[in-house]
């Protein structure tokens, strides 16, 4: 029996002077030996829980790195689509695949909107982009009157007279003479010319007497210096 023990103890790896001398163990070495026995299964507990931990961040990281994936991958598909957007952009405005022409109405419309607006760049942009496209278009008219306004207000007076004066020559019989003779006369006063402006706003007193604009051009006589 007390070799069996020796035999065991050999086995677990545990060395002892009693073995390694041949003696039998007393109650003090079965006591030593019971305490080395509880460390050690205190030990393995620890390395199973440690492991046990180590396994719980494992499979969060595993999770994180799943759910991270997934995201990029997402990320990956909405910038594909932007970058795709911006390539049609691109190759519309280069004329290279998808050509798209606003209709003229459109094109009126939207300058319109944005002098309303007083985007005055714009809406001269897209005035004279209506005049290019459509120089007989249903709107012609108000589209050299309201480039002429914009004109004035981006203080591109000389273009803004032109305009204007445009409009006189071509359409002399237009509803918006009176109008278009006082942006046109607005519009060379800082072109130092205030007497030729005084006689095209004098003729518009004189042609349109009552209206709105015979008002305008009154006033505006009597600013000039």
């Amino acid at each position: 029996m007390r070799i069996n023990k020796i035999i065991i103890l050999s086995v677990l790896g545990i060395s002892s002077p009693l073995v390694m001398s041949g003696c039998f163990a007393t109650q003090d070495d079965v006591r030593i030996l019971k305490t080395q026995v509880a460390a050690l299964n205190k030990t393995l507990e620890n390395l199973q829980k440690n492991q046990a931990g180590l396994d719980v961040q494992m499979e969060e990281l595993m999770s994180q790195l799943i759910r991270s994936s997934e995201n990029l991958k997402d990320f990956d598909y909405k910038l594909d689509n932007i970058s795709t957007k911006l390539d049609n952009i691109t190759s519309a405005l280069d004329g290279e695949k998808t050509e798209y022409k606003m209709p003229p109405g459109e094109i009126y419309e939207q300058a319109k909107t944005q002098f309303d607006s007083k985007q005055y760049n714009t809406a001269a942009k897209g005035f004279a982009l209506y005049i290019q496209n459509a120089p007989d278009g249903q709107n012609i008219e108000e589209a050299y009157l309201y480039l002429a306004q914009a004109l004035y207000n981006l203080e591109e007076y000389q273009k803004a007279a032109v305009s204007s004066a445009t409009l006189l020559d071509k359409y002399p019989k237009s509803k918006h003479t009176a109008a278009a003779r006082i942006v046109y006369a607005r519009s060379i006063i800082p072109l130092d010319k205030k007497e030729e402006a005084k006689n095209y706003l004098q003729s518009v007193v004189q042609d349109y007497k009552g209206s709105t604009e015979a008002a305008e051009a009154k006033k505006l006589i009597g600013e000039i210096k």
